[in-house]
């Protein structure tokens, strides 16, 4: 009986602590699990069922149901959920607690890229058999090759090679493996440190690239401005008349306050004193820096100018560019902010057909890209679709919104169709980008990329004026984006609405092999790039900025140049005079800031003198980039840090 009792004893014991530890391991799961709900959508638009959705570790997936929903457990969050499926690209999102609480949580696939797999590489770029997927830039009379964060290639097959190719990383063959030339071009490009030429070759792409793949260039009038104005009284003179619109009237003006920093994000206005009409509106960009225009719709209106910013500090009579750049300084204390809004506004009409999924491609890695690196500013970004009226749209758009995940949503599922003449509802796109979007006033950088290839109607000419002249007076900086069948007369416009919000000109070239013929801009030189390069720089140079304290030269933004002469810059730092000394002639030399804007100009340079003295000291406190010109007419630059 007694040994009855304890072995009854025990297992009511055992029990219990069976039983308690259930509970507490059920009290556990419901605490710890957690349920993820969403949908998966195809990028045409539809439910994507039998998708696989599975966690980093594997331990539970599940597939999504006819209309492509799915509910799966997740153990510990933050996560990642993967996606796959034939025929959709796989992808990745990070899923937080955030995730749980949003009941619209979606998920939208690519469809698979990856069928395409021969690369056939011509004197024109890389091709495919079908589409093009390559990347390759040539070497010609004015043009310049940055071949910086190319596309890497299997190479497992090649032959002779004519002509040059720059920007193409090829692997497969040994480092030290010779490779054959016939007729290598003048500036001989590089690859992997071999000298290399045109490859008539096939290349199977193992790796099947679907970013870093279009080929685009800039030209910035800013930098060069004097041959814009003698652009304007030659090849754009008729497009000036036809469009009634000239930024030709510059007046630069630098913000800064009593400590030399650059006042940044404040509003400045350009006023005609005679009759108290505000001309123009701008803000100050991440330099300090505003442009203003005096006559920019042709009307040859001479007014009696002063310069009116903040708490209302005047300047009265400020000089055109020609005659250098103006400063002001203001009672502000030093202040910048860390609000960012990058907005991309895209033509989705069918003659985008042959780049738009392209571009898609392009715009997902770098607003990924941008998110990632500047994690410490505050970040939004959204974006317009735009097609022509008695289209099934007009315009679509996401308005600013900091997840990441919506926005590439909604860019993944835009696709190409409708339109027909040539132009489109360019207006009506820039009429939401600009109204209709949510743009914060305190931000330090407002971009707004046009991605486009054909010019609003004519009935719309002014409207577009009205709205560029609106875009400026909000420190929106307009960066147009050529992109193939743009014609001469839109690349006036384009460039003319960059210039009047203190933006920049884009333009997408042939190299890639990617879509119908690109015009090549009116310049002297220009440099060809990865558009997925080109747009994280312009993003970089648009909002990096120098802090309140002494400028650090970690913070240049301008890219790396060459030094073919021994020029000697002192004292560097600076507070305000130094010294350039160079062995050999120079023809010309010019200050610019880190963006690459030129400041200065130095008239005395002569091809006897050896040493120039100049001053910066009326400019903020930053670093500075000496740029100039050898007579055998080769660039060079050197930094020069102004600390007062």
């Amino acid at each position: 009986m007694i040994r009855t009792s304890i072995s009854q004893n025990l297992f009511m014991r055992t029990l219990y602590a069976l039983i308690l530890t259930s509970l507490f391991l059920i009290l556990y799961l419901f605490t710890v699990a957690q349920e993820v709900r969403g949908k998966v959508i195809a990028e045409g638009g539809y439910a994507a069922s039998n998708v696989t959705v599975r966690f980093k570790d594997k331990s539970n997936a599940v597939i999504t149901k006819p209309d492509g929903s799915f509910k799966i457990i997740a153990k510990k969050l933050p996560d990642t959920l993967y996606f796959s499926a034939v025929g959709f690209e796989s992808y990745k999102v990070a899923v937080t607690e955030e995730t749980l609480k949003d009941p619209n949580f979606e998920i939208v696939l690519l469809n698979n890229r990856k069928e395409l797999s021969e690369v056939v590489v011509t004197a024109a770029g890389l091709k495919k058999r079908n589409i093009s997927t390559g990347y390759a830039t040539t070497t010609a009379k004015g043009e310049e090759v940055y071949g910086s964060g190319a596309p890497s290639f299997k190479a497992e097959r090649y032959s002779d090679m004519t002509g040059s190719v720059a920007g193409v990383k090829i692997d497969g063959y040994a480092r030290d493996e010779k490779i054959r030339i016939r007729g290598l071009a003048p500036g001989d490009a590089f690859l992997n440190s071999k000298k290399i030429g045109y490859a008539d070759t096939t290349i199977f792409d193992k790796t099947a690239p679907y970013a870093n793949i279009l080929t685009a260039g800039e030209v910035n009038d800013f930098y060069k401005w004097k041959m814009w104005e003698d652009f304007t009284e030659t090849e754009f003179k008729q497009m000036s008349e036809t469009w009634k619109i000239n930024p030709k009237k510059r007046i630069t003006v630098q913000l800064q306050n009593e400590n030399r920093n650059p006042a940044i994000g404040e509003k400045v206005e350009l006023i005609d004193e005679s009759t108290g009409k505000i001309i123009w509106t701008a803000y100050t960009d991440n330099t300090g820096k505003a442009e203003l225009w005096g006559d920019i719709e042709n009307k040859n209106a001479e007014s009696k100018l002063k310069i009116v910013a903040a708490n209302g500090k005047e300047l009265k009579n400020p000089g055109f560019f020609e005659n250098g750049i103006n400063t002001l300084q203001v009672n502000k204390n030093c202040f910048v902010s860390d609000k960012v809004d990058i907005s991309f506004v895209v033509d989705a009409t069918g003659s985008m057909t042959d780049e738009l999924e392209f571009l898609k491609l392009e715009l997902e890695d770098v607003i990924r890209k941008t998110f990632e690196q500047y994690k410490d500013l505050n970040l939004n970004a959204g974006s317009v679709f735009y097609r022509d009226r008695s289209d099934e749209y007009l315009t679509r758009h996401v308005d600013f919104k900091s997840d990441l995940l919506k926005l590439l949503n909604f860019v993944k599922l835009q696709q190409a169709g409708g339109g027909g003449d040539y132009p489109e509802a360019v207006d009506a796109a820039l009429t939401v980008a600009i109204d209709s979007m949510q743009w914060r006033q305190d931000a330090r950088t407002r971009i707004l990329f046009l991605i486009m290839d054909a010019p609003p109607h004519d009935e719309y000419k002014d409207r577009i004026i009205e709205l560029t002249i609106k875009a400026a007076a909000k420190g929106i900086r307009i960066v147009p984006i050529a992109c193939s069948g743009t014609n001469k007369s839109t690349e006036y416009l384009m460039r003319c609405m960059a210039l009047a919000t203190n933006g920049t000109y884009l333009f997408l070239t042939d190299n890639s092999g990617v879509g119908l013929p690109h015009i090549k801009p009116t310049t002297d030189s220009y440099n060809i790039e990865l558009l997925n390069t080109l747009l994280q720089r312009v993003i970089k140079q648009m909002i990096s900025a120098t802090a309140c304290e002494q400028p650090k030269t970690e913070q240049q933004v301008f890219d790396k140049t060459s030094n073919p002469e021994k020029v000697k810059i002192y004292p560097n730092p600076t507070s305000g005079n130094f010294v350039i000394e160079s062995d050999k002639p120079l023809k010309e030399i010019f200050v610019a800031d880190f963006n690459g804007k030129i400041v200065q100009r130095v008239s005395s340079v002569n091809e006897k003198a050896r040493i120039w003295n100049v001053n910066i000291g009326a400019y903020a406190n930053s670093t500075y980039l000496v740029k100039y010109i050898t007579t055998d007419n080769k660039w060079g630059a050197e930094k020069v840090v102004l600390i007062h």
